[in-house]
């Protein structure tokens, strides 16, 4: 049986693992609310996303507190703690999962804004143009029946002397897309800290069991 002081060196490294993880969702969550202008859905997306790296943030420091103590009080607690906020934990996960496609569209709604301000100040979608080559909102006609001309960022190395260098794929779509595929990456990341914070109460069961028995030992 594994010793007490090699039970809370996994214990620690299990914490460590689980703070950067849910700095790294709190920081996707904060990103989102702070660089784009959200509706409704969208924001609660993202404070989804703190909320998960938040949650797990102060019950690792009480995990930490507890491992660093030796408490079996407040292990069991913190075991308790734990497995409460992973079934919370996995609710929020599986809401994102069943969701994606919803929420992405949604926080692709931050292009309207942006394809507005190019029809009274033209460019304003050069950012997404250039970023995504992609053209116009759905597609370059968008320019046409607005009486304008496709600009350079929607040609191919900007080269408009050539009719087979515009782009015909809108700019809603390919930001749509990117969204799915952050949200999947960090829906993968939010499955990963669930999976260690599993691991983390087991590893915490067998420190407060050997906690436990050094302090009977302790009488002898």
């Amino acid at each position: 049986m594994a010793s007490t002081s090699s039970l809370k060196v996994v214990v620690f490294a299990l914490d460590i693992l689980c703070t950067l993880l849910a700095l790294v969702l709190i920081s996707f969550g904060i990103y989102v609310m702070v660089s784009y202008d959200l509706n409704q859905i969208g924001a609660l997306s993202a404070y989804a996303y703190v909320g998960l790296g938040l949650t797990a943030l102060i019950i690792v420091l009480w995990g930490y507190l507890s491992a660093w103590r030796e408490n079996v009080c407040c292990t069991v607690t913190f075991i308790v703690l734990l497995c409460l906020v992973i079934i919370a934990q996995i609710a929020i996960v599986i809401l994102l999962f069943s969701q994606e496609k919803m929420v992405a569209s949604n926080l692709a709604n931050a292009l309207e804004s942006t394809w507005e301000e190019e029809l009274n100040s033209p460019g304003a979608m050069s950012l997404y143009q250039n970023w995504f080559q992609c053209c116009g909102r759905g597609s370059p006609q968008d320019y046409i029946v607005n009486e304008r001309l496709p600009p350079e960022t929607c040609f191919r190395k900007h080269d408009k002397t050539k009719p087979e260098n515009l782009i015909h794929t809108g700019c809603r779509v390919e930001f749509e897309n990117y969204w799915l595929y952050l949200i999947f990456i960090f829906n993968i990341i939010g499955c990963i800290l669930i999976g260690v914070e599993l691991m983390l109460a087991f590893i915490s069961c067998g420190l407060c069991n050997s906690i436990r028995n050094d302090a009977r030992r302790s009488y002898f």
